[in-house]
């Protein structure tokens, strides 16, 4: 109580009231004010550098800031123009399909042209199967360090997890929306995952059409199984799986046609080695 009673009776330190009489008797204020010109004169100054400099760094974020809306408007509609033409392309398949498919009287050769088209990625297919979800940590964006990198999914998550599922059974395969082929690459690029020249946005769905019974079985119980339980377990990957008895996975967006053409030696008659010659040509779009 007495020091409570001293602080209410006496709220000033001793020591800063006696620097306040030792100024007043030499004739100087109690105490310095902001009405000191000297002073007020610095603040002045102070705040007039500091308006200036945000002023600099506004005015030189603006030209940068533009420029980046702007490639993000470019961004957008170059995928709504490849949106649109791979819708386009995808229906112009489909009535190339049916018109061959009018053209064929030969049932089986048919079915042998339908079988090689499933086999390359020619044809969008739909049946039952399973999907495997990843996403990077939900505290990703936060981590530091090798961390960071640990906590986000890779070109290589995905290779492998794609690959235990070929292993598992699966017939064909997309990454959101992006079919696979033989010729098909996942890779990274900078900090995107790309498939097919095409960069993917997370979550990366990996959509795989198979036999019901056997195919999630068999992956979980595979080496894709032990990985994503591996990459969530270690690491907080989020890697969901579920099975649907009706999925679909798009047509290929790009089919490469390799064949064997005799080279013209000059000779008749004399055997020619043959070369491979390669053409790109467009097929439907995912």
């Amino acid at each position: 109580m007495t020091l409570i009673r001293a602080m209410l009776e006496r709220p000033l330190d001793p020591g800063y009231a006696a620097a306040a009489d030792r100024r007043e008797a030499a004739g100087l204020p109690r105490a310095t004010t902001l009405r000191s010109p000297l002073l007020a004169g610095a603040v002045l100054v102070i705040g007039l550098v500091v308006g200036v400099a945000a002023s600099n760094l506004t005015a030189a974020d603006s030209p940068r800031a533009a420029a980046r809306a702007d490639l993000i408007q470019q961004i957008t509609a170059r995928r709504t123009q490849v949106d649109r033409l791979s819708a386009q392309a995808q229906t112009l398949q489909a009535d190339l399909t049916a018109r061959e498919a009018s053209r064929l009287g030969d049932q089986g050769e048919l079915a042998r042209g339908r079988s090689l088209a499933i086999a390359v990625g020619a044809l969008p297919m739909e049946g039952p199967g399973m999907t495997v979800t990843l996403d990077d940590a939900p505290d990703a964006d936060q981590a530091t360090g090798t961390d960071a990198g640990e906590k986000r999914v890779f070109s290589r998550d995905v290779q492998i997890v794609v690959n235990a599922l070929w292993q598992a059974g699966a017939e064909a395969i997309s990454i959101n929306g992006m079919r696979l082929t033989s010729l098909s690459e996942i890779r990274f690029a900078g900090s995107a995952i790309v498939v097919g020249h095409r960069a993917l946005n997370r979550p990366y769905v990996v959509t795989a059409l198979g036999p019901p019974r056997d195919l999630p079985g068999d992956f979980a119980d595979g080496p894709g199984g032990t990985y994503i339980s591996t990459l969530h377990s270690t690491f907080g990957i989020r890697a969901d799986t579920e099975v649907s008895q009706r999925l679909t996975v798009p047509a290929a967006s790009r089919l490469t046609t390799r064949y064997a053409q005799p080279m013209d030696t000059g000779s008749p008659g004399t055997p020619s080695p043959s070369a491979t010659t390669s053409t790109e040509t467009g097929g439907s779009a995912s």
